[in-house]
Order: structure tokens, then sequence, then C-alpha cells
């Protein structure tokens, strides 16, 4: 009687975690149903838009980067990553450049730049720069030093990034 018991308790116990977990599901379903994407859609084409995502996983990958120099105190390091490869010396910041449209930079920004509308620019070189300044700040940083100063830049830089995602979208 005891196993019988158990089983159906297990078996109950089953079918309630399916049912929450159904409950679960259609609320999401229903939840991004109420939610519009509501950001500005930006067309480019197929190898320009892998490109782009490419770039941004790269300045991705460069703030973790970042975050791990500073992990260790060495500022050095993390201003070192940060204008190489986010800053306004980096090849990334090109398109985003007010003379890239005129093919000045080159071809490659050229093509970019004239993909992407003048605000998203704006938003970029806004980064850009901003990665410029934390760079400035983060060299400032000895070891054991005060890093308040350079995380609040590379918060900013953080903040750019999340402005230009939260406005647009590749196609």
């Amino acid at each position: 009687m005891r196993k019988i018991s158990l089983g159906l308790a297990i078996c109950g116990a089953a079918l309630a975690g399916a049912a929450v977990a159904e409950e679960g599901h259609d609320h999401m379903q229903m939840m991004s149903k109420m939610q519009k994407d509501t950001r500005i859609e930006v067309d480019v084409p197929g190898p320009m838009k892998a490109m782009m995502l490419s770039n941004m996983r790269s300045h991705q990958q460069a703030v973790a980067e970042i975050l791990a120099a500073l992990g260790k105190g060495d500022g050095e390091a993390a201003a070192k990553i940060a204008e190489t490869r986010l800053g306004m010396a980096s090849p990334g910041s090109a398109a985003c450049k007010p003379n890239a449209t005129s093919g000045e930079l080159g071809d490659m920004p050229k093509m970019m730049a004239s993909h992407m509308p003048d605000d998203m620019r704006a938003l970029g070189m806004t980064m850009h720069a901003q990665a410029t300044t934390f760079a400035q700040e983060a060299a400032k940083v000895k070891q054991g030093g005060d890093l308040r100063p350079a995380l609040a830049e590379l918060g900013k830089v953080v903040q750019a990034c999340n402005a230009c995602h939260a406005a647009y979208r590749l196609d």
C-alpha cells in the first residue's frame, strides 16, 4: 500500500510540476506578444551584418578583459585594451566618425557608415570617445590605487553600448 501511495504521490507531483511549467510557458508567450520590439531596424547586407555583430561581440570581450585587468589592479593593461579595441584609435571606430561617409577613412568604414542611421553612428562615436576617456583614467591607476574613477568611466562606456542596443537592432 505504501508503494502505491508513494507512486501516486510522485505521479501527482510530476503532473503538478508539468502544469506549473506549462502555465509558465503560456505566461511567457503572452508577455512576448504584449511587448513589441520598438527598436529601429537597421537593414544591412548579410556579410556586413555578420561583421557588425562580430565587432559588437569583440567589444563585449574587450570589456570583459578590461574588467579582468582592473580586477588585478592593472590599470595600464585595462587602458591599452580600451584604447586599441574600443577607443578612438580602434579600427571599429572608423565607421562611426563623421568623415566615414566620405570614404576618407577607407572603403569598409564608408560602406558600414552608409548603412547606419546618423543617430546610431553618433551613439557609436560616443562609446568610442568614452572608451578613450576611460583609457586615460585607467592609465592613472597604479597597483593598489583607487579604481573608482576608472570604473565610473567604464560604466559610461557600457551605458553608451546599452543606449545604442536599446534604440537599434540589425535586420
